[in-house]
């Protein structure tokens, strides 16, 4: 991914950081405060690069010299006409990021006490500026106020070379901007994994029971009902919570069901464990339960010996040290959510995360109710939805490619600028496919990208002399969730049909061995594909020729919706 980086003032060297902190490729130019005409210009190198993120890093007090804006139409005429730009560079790129920090404009000027701070007013009418756009915010206010701006800015570099930023301010604007890009790819993890003693309350309920413990709705106590808070801001981002406690199953079922102060209930959980196994163990089983790989979840532990404990036997995991003074647990989370679960926007599937994982544990419940398994896969009433991408599915196909990794048969990634780009080509065709059954929804779940062209060799013609067209399948994937319920074959069914509509009558389709998807290698084969290259290089290739004949959707219904527009 190529990096853009523009500013106001110097920023060599925060390129350089950036540079250093995301291995990435950083364009910066080479000109004093020419951002605005880098921006403006379609024919600059900013665009030249082809960058798939701009950040833009303003230094506030520059904008408006050393006084500061001198009148609230001052404060908003020139940031207007800036947003502006921004907009609609961001309109004109739309495969493009652009994340524009807030503004931090201390108050230099000496005033009386009762006097107008215009510098507060503009700070607020850029951020809402930035959001009636839906451009992303760099938190550059944020970041100043969290290490005290004698630490974020230095005199000093300012006057020798207009660098206002300090060596530590310029390493935490550049960690900043790693997390975004991170978040940009979905590249999150998918669990928080908590402990309850002296985690999620204070105290050992098993000791003091849940009247005893210290959490409180105000008071020393409510330190914990704020950190809770924290953690179902994250649920509803679609990050799944667990609790994995040394405990009696009943003493932590009633620290959860029965406090009067506790945030966190029963239904957040996406699973709890309550035993006296150790965690490791415990978060293997969660893994297993959920079918999610241990290196996506984040361990938080007030014990230090259970955290080195889970960073010795499940190193892939994380493990952030907890705070010693319980009154930063609140901060901690913070920090905490924004190393591992930036996100960059919310979808309806993270929103619904937790109830979906629910619904599949009451799914292998009601299986023990029925003789085979094809019975219970009628029982389930499940329909596929089939659409094309859209801007309103395309964040969801980029999580899709991001994050699945077991049934997933070229594990290509795609970022939503790319998947815009596959999406305008008229010679590509997505598909996304959303499922759901007697029990609740799935969402979006499986994701095909196909590109057509016409054969080039001398058979590549029809009995008419017309081209013979041919399908490459990019992408084809599932989530692991559905896998040997037939989904899969339905939805390559739907993929197929409209393919040969589209007048496509032979797919070529790949598999790119990784260490993770195995359990589909011989997938293409068992759906009728003809091999027709050995493993080369981790790939092997598949033939396909359509056929007036469908195949067998099972129990699965399946629902093309029409495109959208």
């Amino acid at each position: 991914m190529t990096i853009a980086l523009l500013s106001n003032v110097t920023v060599t060297s925060l390129a350089m950081r950036l540079n250093r902190a995301s291995r990435e490729e950083v364009y910066s130019p080479s000109g004093y405060n020419t951002w605005l005409q880098e921006l403006s210009d379609p024919a600059s190198a900013l665009y030249a690069n082809g960058p798939e993120i701009i950040f833009i890093i303003l230094h506030g007090a520059s904008l408006f010299g050393d006084s500061g804006p001198k009148s609230g139409e001052e404060a908003t005429s020139s940031l207007a006409q800036m947003a502006d730009a921004i907009g609609q560079a961001a309109a004109s790129h739309e495969n493009t990021v652009f994340a524009v920090s807030s503004l931090d404009i201390p108050i230099k000027k000496i005033r009386p006490l009762v006097s107008r701070s215009f510098e507060a007013y503009a700070s607020a009418f850029w951020r809402d500026e930035m959001e009636k756009r839906g451009i992303p915010v760099v938190e550059l206010a944020e970041l100043a106020s969290a290490i005290g701006r004698e630490h974020f800015y230095n005199n000093r570099v300012w006057y020798m070379g207009s660098l206002p930023f300090s060596q530590n301010g310029e390493e935490t604007i550049a960690e900043e901007m790693r997390r975004i890009c991170r978040a940009i790819r979905s590249a999150r993890k998918k669990c928080l994994a908590l402990d309850l003693d002296g985690t999620l309350w204070g105290g050992a309920i098993g000791e003091l029971g849940v009247e005893g413990v210290h959490l409180d709705l105000t008071g020393s106590g409510s330190r914990f009902r704020d950190f809770q808070r924290r953690m179902l801001d994250l649920k509803e981002s679609g990050v799944l919570l667990a609790v994995i406690s040394k405990n009696n199953m009943e003493d932590a079922m009633a620290g959860i069901r029965e406090h009067p102060a506790m945030l966190l209930r029963e239904c957040d959980f996406a699973a709890i464990r309550a035993n006296w196994a150790s965690k490791p163990e415990n978060l293997l089983s969660i893994a297993k339960e959920l079918n999610i790989g241990t290196d996506s979840f984040v361990f938080i532990d007030d014990n230090p010996v259970e955290r080195e404990a889970m960073q010795i036997a499940l190193p892939e995991v994380a493990v952030p040290s907890f705070p010693a003074d319980s009154a930063q647990l609140e901060d901690f989370m913070i920090r905490v959510a924004r190393e591992y679960f930036l996100q960059f926007r919310s979808t309806d599937e993270d929103r619904a995360k937790t109830e979906q994982y629910k619904a599949e544990a009451d799914r292998r419940e009601s299986m023990s109710a029925f003789p085979n398994m094809d019975e219970y896969l009628a029982s389930l009433n499940m329909t596929l939805s089939l659409e094309g991408l859209s801007k309103r599915n395309i964040p969801r196909a980029s999580q899709l490619t991001q994050k699945t990794n077991q049934f997933n048969l070229t594990t290509r990634r795609y970022s939503e600028a790319e998947l815009m780009d596959l999406a305008a080509d008229p010679s590509v065709k997505g598909y996304i496919g959303g499922l759901r059954d007697r029990f609740g929804e799935y969402g979006n779940i499986a994701l095909c990208v196909a590109k057509i062209f016409d054969k080039a060799d001398k058979e590549g013609k029809d009995g008419s002399g017309n081209p013979i067209k041919k399908a490459s399948i990019d992408v084809f994937l599932m989530s692991c969730r559905v896998m040997g319920r037939g989904v899969e074959s339905a939805f390559l069914s739907a993929v197929e049909q409209d393919l040969r509509e589209a007048g496509v009558s032979e797919i070529e389709a790949f598999y790119g061995q990784t260490s993770k998807n195995e359990a589909v290698r011989g997938f293409w084969e068992k759906m009728g594909y003809e091999k027709t290259s050995s493993m080369e290089d981790g790939i092997e290739t598949y033939m396909f020729s359509l056929g007036p004949k469908l195949r067998d959707t099972a129990a699965v219904n399946v629902l093309k919706v029409p495109k959208e527009g």
